[in-house]
């Protein structure tokens, strides 16, 4: 029976950490299947979703431990892969209508943007399935700009609404550029 672990891990950023991760999971057999990593302030970070035989979990947890003498900071996590199906999330009807929902957000840097943003999703009970940000330099004035790119999920019409109105009260007083894009899965 197949298992799926999720690896997390942080380190000083040097050359080789993806395929001292990429051996470990090789050499017990495991199934690298999905992953995010960055490189942000001299660490390089990222998770992985790991597929293992039931009889190699144990091996695959100390080769992947074992990597802390490298430098690498671990945390593994096992997960019930049958939270994996999609259609375990949806309602029992099967009628639930989801939304990709792609926010973008430009503006001069502060403190709170974040917070803010992510206040009216919460209150909208809306996922952030992907998020990137990053600092800019002004064209002009050489001011530092915040960016960020998410990827949420949605399943209400009605809280698409309120977010959209929370998000222009939040451009308005932030003074910052807000994009929502909205599609129907």
């Amino acid at each position: 029976m197949k298992k799926t672990v999720i690896c997390s891990f942080i380190s000083n950023d040097k050359t080789g950490i993806v395929e001292l991760l990429a051996k470990a999971i090789s050499d017990c057999s495991g199934n690298w299947l999905e992953s995010s990593m960055a490189k942000l302030a001299g660490h390089f970070a990222g998770i992985i979703r790991i597929d293992i035989d039931e009889l190699k979990e144990d091996e695959l947890r100390s080769a992947l431990n074992h990597l802390t003498k490298s430098g690498l900071s671990i945390q593994l996590d096992l997960q019930n892969n049958e939270s994996e199906n999609p259609s375990s999330n949806e309602s029992s009807s099967g009628s639930v209508a989801k939304h990709a929902i792609q926010l973008n957000v430009v503006g001069n840097d502060r403190p709170g943007i974040v917070y803010e943003i992510s206040q009216a999703l919460v209150a909208a009970k809306i996922n952030v399935v992907n998020m990137q940000t990053h600092l800019s330099s002004a064209p002009m004035s050489g001011d530092s700009l915040f960016h960020s790119t998410m990827s949420l999920t949605n399943e209400s019409e009605q809280d698409l609404d309120s977010l959209e109105l929370q998000l222009e009260k939040i451009a308005e007083r932030l003074s910052i550029e807000i994009d929502l894009d909205v599609q129907e899965k």
